[in-house]
């Protein structure tokens, strides 16, 4: 049986408004927008498209992001709520990070848990969150135990290396699956290790995630200074262990550029992370950030995408191949503001096919990203005959009435 969502967005926004005393053309002046956007919006007419508009929205009604999407979405059906029923597990782990480990459990080796940490790695980068979210809890209790034990020195810095690692990958499946209050956690504990593992870039990775809590509170020039600080930190990329990281902070500044209107600062920014990652090349990823030439290429189409420059955006992605083995969560982005960048350029047939290469590749992310059922609105609102099965299809699977 297929579940629909109970309120729509329109709906949201104008309960939210009402609760907060604005009029719509009160609203719109805040929002920056006349009232008759803010009536489009309401009715379903519109849609609230970007982060961008998301978090501006969030703010002027003084609620948090999820408040205005929705998040987290009803999953519908038991296949589809794996993922959601590993979010207790991951709740109870991280919030026993400083007491004794959660006895009885015998750790395994250390090369042992860094080859359970790759797999971990893996699950993410195929966008199998039902997977990941299952697995990551008793490995982080693992390796907790494992540290916790460990005599002071090597061993317990690479331990903590290990567990900073671990929490990572659960914070995806919180953020991806929309428990932002549990990726914030996540990222604290991921924090909190890494200042035990003796590994300075592993603090620059903390204020990678970081910045996202910025971004859901509206607050672009704070979330700008804490990368370059964290770039700053980094230091000139001359060893290949800072360049993954200094590229991968560069590509974080230019979306949060381009996501708070600055666009030539996006792209200065793409252009500096271009330099470094054609200079690492493929192949070596040590914190698992995915820097490389075809990760910036996927951040220029984003950078497009969020200034929406829907002309450049399609002709960036018709020009850009992404590799066969780049990871699934990657491509699965990439094709998703390919379909925003088709719907700004009014091509709603290309948009069509490219949301539905992005769901076949990765489903899970595709049907927890409140961006992606905007798109999928408006191509409902745009409905051709052509398409009309497909998309009322695709529409079913996201639950959207």
């Amino acid at each position: 049986m297929v579940t629909y969502e109970q309120e729509p967005d329109g709906g949201r926004i104008r309960r939210l408004r009402r609760r907060a005393g604005l009029t719509q053309s009160e609203f719109g002046q805040l929002m920056g927008r006349s009232q008759g956007w803010v009536s489009g919006i309401e009715n379903g007419d519109l849609e609230l498209d970007s982060v961008t508009l998301i978090v501006r929205a969030a703010s002027v009604l003084k609620v948090y992001p999820n408040e205005i999407t929705g998040r987290p979405y009803d999953p519908g059906t038991p296949a589809e709520d794996r993922g959601h029923r590993a979010i207790p597990a991951i709740r109870r782990v991280v919030s026993r990070h400083d007491l004794p480990p959660d006895w009885p459990v015998e750790p395994r080796s250390r090369r042992e848990l860094e080859a359970a940490v790759e797999h971990l790695a893996v699950l993410r980068m195929a966008a199998r969150y039902a997977d990941l979210g299952e697995a990551a809890p008793n490995l982080i209790r693992e390796i907790h135990a494992a540290a916790y034990v460990a005599p002071a020195g090597e061993e317990s810095e690479r331990l903590h290396g290990l567990l900073a690692r671990a929490y990572k990958e659960a914070d995806t499946v919180a953020h991806e699956l929309g428990y932002d209050d549990l990726s914030t956690l996540t990222t604290e504990r991921f924090r909190a290790a890494a200042d035990r593992a003796g590994d300075p870039c592993l603090s620059a990775v903390f204020d990678y995630l970081r910045v996202r809590d910025l971004w859901a509170a509206d607050l672009w020039p704070d979330a700008l200074d804490l990368i370059d600080g964290a770039i700053g930190f980094v230091g000139e990329p001359r060893q290949k262990e800072q360049a993954s990281v200094w590229g991968s902070l560069q590509l974080r500044a230019a979306i949060t550029a381009a996501l708070s209107s600055k666009e030539d600062e996006a792209w200065q920014r793409i252009r500096l992370a271009d330099e470094t990652a054609h200079r690492l090349g493929e192949g070596y990823d040590p914190y698992k950030l995915a820097f490389c030439p075809a990760n910036v290429e996927l951040h220029k189409l984003a950078v497009a995408v969020e200034i929406r420059d829907g002309a450049r955006a399609v002709a960036l992605a018709s020009q850009t191949r992404m590799p066969a083995n780049f990871p699934a969560s990657r491509r699965g982005r990439f094709h998703l503001d390919a379909a925003r960048g088709w719907i700004y350029y009014g091509g709603y047939d290309q948009a069509l096919d490219e949301i539905e290469r992005a769901e076949r590749i990765a489903p899970l992310l595709v049907r927890n990203n409140p961006v992606a059922k905007a798109a999928v609105r408006s191509l409902l609102s745009h409905e051709r005959r052509s398409q009309r099965e497909r998309l009322r299809r695709m529409a079913g699977r996201m639950h959207i009435s």
